[in-house]
């Protein structure tokens, strides 16, 4: 994948201006920078979600996963309806959550979990999904660093092989998912 982005601005705040950048193919790269430097405006470029910008995305796919910052679940229902909603087995979900240490929080709702598990509950999500590429933002927020752990290396397990593309502004993250290429921003 191909990005080359002329210029992308809000207003007249420019976020990019002749940038480019390309992704590999069937493995992880890593985009790190500190907080409001636009990974999630690259990001969301990149997965096809924004097209207000000048340039071009040569190579994206129409079946991107994303794992958004904010986690998107349906509160007031139970962990394993927000993964059955997705339309897949339950065994499947079950598998996910058994491996995301969600098990026993199957029946809870989102709404009585800790931030971190509501993270893991985001991430189940997606790793149930089949796609091309799949662009995670953020996807450790609120782990602690065996918690993060663990779940980088089924993340990276899971994905494996497949074309994700993280965006973060902690490195370790990086380290954890066995990043191929890291672009760090503003360098």
């Amino acid at each position: 994948m191909k990005v080359n982005i002329k210029k992308k601005a809000f207003g007249t705040n420019v976020i990019f201006s002749d940038f480019s950048l390309s992704i590999k193919e069937g493995v992880t790269s890593f985009i790190m920078a500190p907080s409001g430097w636009g990974k999630t405006t690259l990001l969301r470029i990149m997965a096809g979600l924004d097209d207000d910008f000048e340039g071009s995305v040569d190579g994206k796919s129409g079946n991107n996963i994303v794992l958004f910052q904010e986690n998107r679940l349906v509160e007031g229902i139970s962990v394993l309806s927000n993964l059955k909603a997705l339309g897949v087995r339950e065994e499947e979900c079950i598998d996910v959550l058994s491996h995301l240490s969600l098990y026993e929080d199957r029946y809870k709702k989102v709404s009585e979990l800790s931030g971190g598990m509501k993270r893991r509950v985001a991430l189940s999500r997606v790793l149930l999904l089949s796609g091309d590429r799949y662009f995670l933002d953020e996807p450790f927020t609120g782990l602690d660093d065996d918690c993060k752990r663990e779940t980088a290396l089924y993340v990276a397990k899971k994905l494996s092989g497949r074309t994700v593309v993280v965006v973060s502004h902690n490195k370790e993250d990086s380290l954890l998912l066995g990043a191929v290429d890291t672009l760090v921003l503003g360098e």
